[in-house]
């Protein structure tokens, strides 16, 4: 068993995130893109985020069509971040990948995970009116409640109060990582911004492959901070995470 140390190691959950990535690219980057990637990119143009006035890109579309498409959009998030929280746990556990395996735990869990989505939406929400800073604590404390969910079959309210057990003295470290990813996205936003300049089609191709890259870091990341907060308060082994699903 590894030696509790009490603080998250930025470095190990970029190394970690990055890996699970790098080692399983058709599963992360794949899945996201079936799933949020195209999806995505289908709303936006139909809100006529494309829309330009020599090409005529935008599609016509009804606000209610919208509203199902980002109800839909909000489902299909849920559901790749439980999937892909599930093959990091097992990547980082050292078993074997099974995407079909993945994607069962996930939708077997998918109610709850709704449940804990609105309630986590809800209190962030709330705190974000208030002057901002209650909804970025909440946020913090509340940012491994899917894993705890997926990984320790708690419900609802057991998942919030393990998260925020488990974030505990840990919240700095886990904003500057927040940070780290936010410069990244920024950088590859001004490359978006660029590409668009081009043309709209070069900035319906960027945006595919940014929401597809999002949607793989989100899943890859939060499942990576929870081990590595396992691990900080707990001292728990990546060994031992891999008789989670067994």
């Amino acid at each position: 068993m590894t030696e509790a140390t009490g603080k998250i190691d930025i470095s190990r959950v970029l190394n970690n995130t990055f890996g699970v990535i790098l080692r399983h690219p058709v599963i992360y980057l794949g899945l996201s893109f079936l799933i949020i990637g195209i999806p995505n990119a289908l709303l936006q143009t139909a809100q006529g985020s494309f829309t330009s006035s020599e090409s005529g890109f935008a599609v016509a579309s009804s606000y209610s069509s919208q509203g199902i498409g980002l109800i839909a959009l909000m489902l299909l998030s849920i559901l790749l971040q439980a999937t892909l929280i599930v093959a990091t746990l097992n990547d980082l556990g050292g078993k074997p990948l099974s995407l079909a395996d993945c994607f069962a735990k996930a939708l077997k869990k998918l109610l709850p995970l709704i449940g804990l989505g609105i309630l986590v939406g809800l209190g962030v929400g709330l705190g974000m009116i208030l002057l901002i800073v209650p909804g970025v604590i909440l946020y913090l404390m509340w940012i491994v409640a899917t894993p705890v969910m997926m990984a320790e079959d708690r419900g609802i309210i057991d998942s919030l109060k393990r998260s925020a057990e488990l974030t505990s003295g840990s919240k700095g470290m886990i904003f500057v990582l927040l940070l780290i990813f936010f410069v990244l996205a920024m950088v590859f936003g001004l490359f978006v911004a660029f590409v668009g300049s081009l043309g709209t089609m070069f900035l319906a191709i960027i945006t595919l492959v940014s929401n597809t890259i999002t949607g793989a870091l989100q899943g890859a990341g939060v499942a990576s901070i929870y081990v590595d907060l396992r691990t900080a308060k707990e001292g728990t082994d990546t060994s031992t995470l891999a008789e989670i699903f067994a």
